[in-house]
């Protein structure tokens, strides 16, 4: 049974995840979608500290769990709405986020997905899962999808992927999609982006990709573009707003956001990125 994972908090954020793997779901053969809530750091607020000891109120406590079975029942009954035919499934953890998603996927060889929410310019609250999205990019052995606020779900026709043309091996994680894609109708763009000006990717490494690309993915539609930037995710971002993109595709290596964001501050990536969500193969 193909399932979505999706980590929930008490913000429009997570809520319009949810929407997003619903629609995901119906659109690309997925059948359980399971909800995941999991203690975030904002919600020991009942927690008090009095003459030196600290204590529980338990009225908060209740209070919390109320609010979490609410909330788990709302988001549940809204894919039920968009699509009836997906099982949907709750777990509460009182592990931190990354660890309980690690014990689902353990214990979940089915999941094949988890859907991230983003906060953008658009988010009133700061959410908790978007908080740790690259803590659980990085650690998922499963493809994650990173959903901004504002994003609502259109058909995906353009897919845009960053590649380098050192590192063309890489591609062969999308080669792993090729029969999903190919039944999608949908169009390819790579683009390689040089960070040394003056320094043009040499003709024998652009032959290599273009041959590279056309061997693999003879029957789906693609153009290849090549661009100079100092700043990778600037790159990126230039490019999609100036395309027509429906996907951006972060492959392992150079050019993936989340190798970026491993040394550069995570409002220069994936926060940049409000209009289009990023979905990061392993």
């Amino acid at each position: 049974m193909r399932t979505i994972l999706v980590p929930i908090d008490f913000t429009s954020t997570t809520e319009n995840a949810v929407k997003l793997a619903a629609e995901w779901a119906k659109h690309y053969e997925y059948e359980h979608i399971i909800l995941l809530k999991t203690a975030g750091e904002s919600e020991f607020d009942f927690l008090h500290i009095a003459e030196g000891h600290s204590f529980v109120n338990e009225e908060n406590i209740n209070n919390l769990l109320e609010r979490t079975e609410t909330l788990l029942n709302q988001l549940s009954s809204m894919i039920t709405e968009k699509a009836p035919d997906i099982k949907v499934s709750k777990v509460l953890s009182d592990w931190a986020v990354t660890r309980s998603i690690n014990e689902i996927l353990n214990n979940q060889p089915s999941v094949e997905l988890i859907i991230l929410g983003s906060d953008d310019s658009t988010s009133t609250t700061t959410s908790y899962v978007s908080d740790n999205i690259i803590s659980i990019a990085r650690t998922s052995p499963v493809k994650t999808l990173i959903v901004p606020n504002s994003y609502s779900y259109t058909p995906i026709k353009n897919i845009f992927i960053p590649c380098d043309v050192k590192g063309i091996k890489k591609l062969e994680r999308l080669f792993h999609h090729k029969s999903l894609i190919q039944k999608q109708d949908v169009r390819l763009q790579f683009l390689n982006i040089n960070t040394h000006e003056g320094e043009d990717t040499s003709t024998d490494k652009k032959k290599e990709l273009e041959e590279y690309i056309r061997l693999h993915l003879t029957e789906i539609p693609s153009s290849i573009h090549y661009s100079y930037d100092e700043n990778i995710i600037n790159g990126i971002l230039n490019f999609a707003s100036s395309h027509e993109t429906d996907l951006i595709i972060a492959l392992p290596g150079r050019h993936s956001f989340l190798y970026y964001l491993a040394s550069r501050s995570i409002s220069e990536g994936i926060y940049q990125n409000t209009h289009q969500p990023v979905l990061i193969l392993k």
